[in-house]
């Protein structure tokens, strides 16, 4: 029973592991597509300028 119980709580913690992973895995995607577009952005930028 208290075995039982363990297992329980370990599968949760590894589901909020896996939730988190994902989360930051989502926000890293995120930042790099931003710095790509900020950089595209500024290169467009100093083209109009020359």
């Amino acid at each position: 029973m208290i075995q039982m119980h363990q297992n329980q709580k370990e599968e949760k913690i590894n589901h909020q592991d896996e939730k988190e992973k994902r989360r930051q895995e989502r926000l890293a995607k995120q930042l790099r597509e931003n710095l790509k577009r900020r950089k595209e952005q500024s290169r467009k930028r100093s083209q109009i300028k020359i």
